[in-house]
């Protein structure tokens, strides 16, 4: 079983194993917790827990964790197992390929749209986030990589709202888990990513909103490919190469 550590984000309140005397802790907090903790890589794909471990770890009662579970299964990433465990969802080729091929459908139709009401200042932004990406490239960190790289994309999409913007946020989400096992484990996945995210880049300052989303297309599914490579290598990644497809389509069509 795989125990988490306490952590300095861990949550104040009194003994877990009653309702009785709690410190004031709300559900969201201890979802989120457990959320970012999943994504982050410190509850690894594929470890199993007990709620009674997390209630100790976190320092709540059982309940909030339990809730905060169901939310994380319904959510597709935890199952419940027998005796109150979760496991953390392990990774797996169909989730992969369906996580990058549901972003290729909708974050190239976001930027496309987003790219003319793009501001200098944001332009501007993404050139900072761009510079950052790249020093930390060098020293191959990838949690000070992913700080910019974030930022960097998060401005593709800040005036996208609703359900769009939930949805390509909970995907982007999900997919960190991938991403950062293909960024330490492939060596040329740093100049291969900031090669379309300065393609991108300047696509989006020249106005070019086609082509910066047919670029956009490509760097999420070159990312998904490497680590296709990676989890099985005779894979056939229909899926993909449609939603590739579709996406590009419309950069043909204006050659």
């Amino acid at each position: 079983m795989t125990m988490v550590e306490r952590s300095p984000d861990s949550l104040t309140a009194a003994e877990p194993e009653s309702g009785a005397g709690q410190g004031t802790v709300t559900l969201d907090a201890v979802h989120d917790l457990l959320r970012n903790r999943i994504l982050h890589g410190e509850l690894p794909p594929g470890s199993v827990v007990s709620q009674a471990d997390l209630s100790r770890d976190l320092g709540v009662s059982r309940s909030p964790i339990r809730e905060a579970c169901r939310l994380l299964e319904r959510e597709g990433l935890v199952v419940s197992r027998h005796n109150r465990r979760v496991q953390v969802a392990d990774f797996s080729m169909e989730d992969l390929e369906e996580l990058y091929a549901s972003r290729l459908v909708l974050e190239p139709l976001a930027l496309t749209v987003r790219v003319p009401s793009l501001k200098a200042r944001e332009l501007d932004e993404m050139a900072t986030a761009l510079e950052e990406m790249r020093q930390s490239a060098e020293q191959r960190d990838y949690d000070r990589f992913k700080a910019p790289h974030d930022r960097f994309h998060s401005v593709l999409y800040s005036d996208t709202n609703g359900r769009l913007l939930r949805q390509i946020n909970q995907l982007s989400d999900h997919a960190s888990r991938y991403r950062r096992v293909y960024m330490t484990q492939s060596p040329s996945a740093w100049d291969v990513v900031l090669g379309h995210d300065t393609r991108i880049l300047q696509a989006v300052s020249r106005g070019e909103a086609v082509a910066a989303g047919a670029e956009l297309a490509r760097h999420l599914a070159a990312t998904a490919l490497s680590m296709m490579a990676l989890m099985d290598p005779l894979h056939d990644p229909r899926l993909l190469r449609a939603a590739l497809h579709q996406a590009c389509h419309s950069e043909e069509g204006t050659r």
